[in-house]
């Protein structure tokens, strides 16, 4: 099985293969900026990875981390995660985590 993600000028793909199977599916909004007048500027486009997608694919792995038997380091996973949010939750995330953890680490 192999899951990857293709970015193009044509927008962001997520592509499944498995066995007899091959599944590319689009997976990017665009974000339309507007024109003074209020009305859609075509030429100002934001492109991003789907919100519903991102959630959907972040259930999964969450599942996928929390059935597997073996240790797993998600550390770089964890780091990266950590750097798209925003700075009120992280300062959030941050006590919790001290507050939780901080037994352990004395």
């Amino acid at each position: 099985m192999e899951i990857s993600l293709k970015r193009s000028s044509y927008g962001c793909d997520l592509i499944f293969v498995a066995d007899n199977v091959k599944v590319t599916e689009n997976i990017d909004d665009r974000i339309y900026g507007k024109k003074e007048d209020g009305t859609l500027d075509f030429h100002k486009v934001t492109r991003d990875i789907n919100t519903d997608v991102l959630g959907q694919f972040a259930s999964v792995l969450g599942e996928m981390i929390y059935y597997r038997n073996a240790d797993f380091d998600s550390s770089d996973l964890i780091e990266s995660l950590f750097e798209k949010l925003p700075e009120e939750a992280v300062d959030k995330l941050l006590s919790k985590l001290t507050e939780d953890y901080q037994g352990d680490i004395e």
